[in-house]
C-alpha cells in the first residue's frame, strides 16, 4: 500500500492534474526597525503635508522634509548599506536644499526644488542599497531614480502591508487586535473625510457642533490623513524595498552601431553651418562683449534674442554630441576624428553661452536684475560646466562627467535657495541707484517680490528723491503680510514683519506727534 501511494504524482512532490499550484504571496520581512522607522516616516509625511497644504512650505515642510531623508538614510544604515561620496554628496545637497525652505520666500522656485527632492535622493538611496541598473558616471543613470520611486515605491505597496500584516499577528493576540485597529483606522479616515463634510453642509445643527470644538478643524486634519498616509507609505516602501528586494541584474543588449563615415559626415555638415552662421553673426554675437548695442535693436530684445538662440543651439549641440558617440561607440570607442568635430561643437556651444551671457550682462548694467534674469544667468551657468564636462569626457572616457553635472546643478540651486533670489534682485538693484550705477529704480517691480524685498524698499523710504520717498512709504503702508504660525516661519518672511511692524509704529508715533502739535 505504501508503495501505491508513492507512485501517485500528487503525492509524490508533483502538480495534481487539473489544480494550480498555490504560491504564498512574498512579504517584506518585519521587525522593530521596520516599525520603528515605518513610525517615524509617517510622522514626518504628516507634517510635511500639513505644513504643505495649511501654512506653505517653510519650516514645517523643511523639517519634514529633512525628517524623512534622514530616517530612510538611518534605515539603510542600520541594515549595513553605507553611501560612497557620490551618494553622500546627492543626499548632503538635498538636505542642504530643504534646509533652505526656512530660509526663503521663493513660491516658485521651492516648487521646482519640491521636484528636485523628490527625484534625487530616490537616486541617491539607490545608488546607496546598490540596487542601480546602471552606471552612475552617465546620463541613464538618472532613470533610477523614477524606477526607484515608482516601481519601488508604488510597485511593492501589497508586499510592504503583509509584511507589517505579519509583523502585527506574530505578536499574538495583542498585536492581531492592535492591527485590526489601524487597519480599521486607515479604511475609516478616507470614508470619514467624505461624510463629516456632507453632515456639516447637511445640518446646520450638525455644522455648528463641530464648529464649537475646540481647536477642531476637522478638514485639515482628514485633508492631513488622507495624504500624509499614503505619502509616507510609499517612502516606506520604497526604502524597505531597497533592502529586501534582490538586485536584478540587466544583460547588456547587443547594439548595433552606425559607421563612424556616416556620423561624421552628419557631424561636419553640422560644423559646416555653425562655421558659415557664426561668420555671418560674428558682429552680432561680439557686440555682447564689447558693449556695443547693434542697429535696430533695444536692450531687451538684443538680450532676449541671444538668449532663446543660445538655448536652442546648445540643447541640440549637446543631443547632437551624446546621440554620435552612443551611435559609433556601439562599435567600439568613438574614433578620433569624430570626437574632435564633436569638441568643435562643444566649443562652439561655450563661445554661444558666453556671448549670450555678455549680453544679459550688457543689459542687467542698463536696467538691473530681474528674477528671469538671475535664473538665465545661473542656467547658462550651469550649461557652461556641463558643456566643459562633456568636452573633457570626449578623450578621457573614463570621466564620469554625469556626476559633476548633477552635483554641480544640486550645489546652484541650493545657492539660489539660500539667497533667495528676490532679496538678491532686490538689494543689487536699490545699491545700483544709490551708487549711481542706475539712473532709477523700478519701486513697481520691487513691491511685486516676495517678502525679501522689503528691507531695502524701507531704504527707500529716506531717500532723496521725494518721489522715490513717497513711493516706498505707500507700499510699506498697504503691504500685505499675512500672519504665520510655527508651521510656516520662514527667516525672509520673519524679517520683513518686524521691519514693517518698526516702521508702521514709528509712523504712528510721527503722526501723533505731528497732531498734538
Amino acid at each position: 500500500m505504501d508503495n501505491i501511494n508513492q507512485n501517485i504524482p500528487w503525492q509524490s512532490g508533483e502538480v495534481r492534474p487539473g489544480y494550480v499550484e498555490v504560491v504564498p504571496k512574498p512579504a517584506f520581512p518585519t521587525g522593530k526597525g521596520e516599525l520603528i522607522f515605518g513610525v517615524l516616516t509617517l510622522a514626518f509625511s504628516l507634517l510635511l503635508c500639513n505644513s504643505l497644504l495649511f501654512a506653505g512650505a517653510d519650516l514645517g515642510f523643511g523639517v519634514g522634509l529633512i525628517g524623512t531623508m534622514l530616517c530612510a538614510c538611518g534605515y539603510l544604515r542600520g541594515r549595513g548599506y553605507r553611501p560612497d561620496r557620490y551618494a553622500g554628496a546627492l543626499l548632503g545637497l538635498c538636505l542642504v536644499i530643504a534646509g533652505s525652505f526656512v530660509r526663503s520666500s521663493d513660491g516658485g522656485l521651492k516648487f521646482w526644488m519640491v521636484c528636485v527632492l523628490l527625484a534625487v535622493p530616490s537616486l541617491a538611496l539607490c545608488l546607496t542599497a546598490g540596487k542601480n541598473r546602471r552606471c552612475p558616471d552617465g546620463f541613464l543613470s538618472l532613470l533610477d531614480s523614477p524606477r526607484t520611486l515608482f516601481g519601488l515605491g508604488f510597485g511593492r505597496l501589497g508586499q510592504s502591508a503583509r509584511g507589517i500584516r505579519e509583523a502585527f499577528g506574530a505578536a499574538g493576540a495583542l498585536g492581531k487586535k492592535g492591527g485590526a485597529v489601524v487597519l480599521g483606522l486607515l479604511i475609516a479616515v478616507p470614508l470619514l473625510a467624505v461624510m463629516i463634510p456632507l453632515l456639516m453642509f447637511a445640518d446646520a445643527a450638525f455644522e455648528g457642533l463641530v464648529e464649537l470644538l475646540p481647536d477642531f478643524q476637522g478638514d485639515e486634519i482628514l485633508t492631513t490623513a488622507l495624504l500624509g498616509i499614503p505619502l509616507g507609505w510609499v517612502l516606506y516602501t520604497r526604502t524597505t524595498a531597497l533592502h529586501h528586494v534582490p538586485r536584478e541584474e540587466k544583460a547588456p543588449k547587443a547594439r548595433k552601431g552606425l559607421n563612424h563615415l556616416t556620423v561624421n559626415t552628419v557631424l561636419t555638415a553640422v560644423a559646416l553651418l555653425y562655421v558659415v552662421y557664426l561668420i555671418s553673426q560674428l558682429a552680432y554675437f561680439l557686440g555682447g562683449f564689447s558693449g556695443i548695442l547693434p542697429e535696430g535693436y533695444t536692450r531687451a530684445q538684443y538680450a532676449r534674442r541671444g538668449f532663446f538662440e543660445m538655448a536652442w543651439l546648445c540643447a541640440i549641440n549637446l543631443s547632437v554630441i551624446a546621440l554620435s558617440v552612443g551611435l559609433v561607440s556601439a562599435r567600439g570607442r568613438a574614433p578620433r576624428s569624430t570626437r574632435i568635430i564633436c569638441l568643435f561643437l562643444g566649443l562652439v556651444t561655450l563661445f554661444l553661452v558666453a556671448a549670450a551671457s555678455a549680453k544679459m550682462f550688457l543689459y542687467i548694467g542698463a536696467n538691473g536684475l530681474t528674477r528671469l534674469r538671475v535664473l538665465t544667468e545661473v542656467f547658462m551657468l550651469w550649461l557652461a560646466l556641463t558643456t566643459v564636462f562633456v568636452c573633457v569626457w570626449l578623450f578621457r572616457p573614463k570621466l564620469p562627467y554625469m556626476k559633476p553635472v548633477l552635483l554641480t546643478g544640486l550645489a546652484l540651486c541650493a545657492g539660489l535657495m539660500w539667497a533667495d533670489v528676490d532679496t538678491q534682485v532686490a538689494r543689487y538693484n536699490v545699491r545700483a541707484y544709490q551708487e549711481g550705477r542706475l539712473e532709477t529704480v523700478d519701486l513697481r517691480h520691487l513691491a511685486g517680490l516676495n517678502a525679501g524685498a522689503v528691507p531695502y524698499i524701507e531704504e527707500l523710504t529716506r531717500d532723496s528723491d521725494p518721489e522715490i520717498a513717497q513711493t516706498a512709504r505707500d507700499i510699506l503702508e498697504n503691504y500685505d503680510l499675512p500672519d504665520r504660525d510655527l508651521r510656516g516661519w520662514n527667516y525672509t518672511w520673519a524679517r520683513a514683519r518686524d521691519i514693517l511692524e518698526e516702521y508702521r509704529l514709528k509712523e504712528a508715533a510721527e503722526a501723533q506727534r505731528e497732531g498734538s502739535t
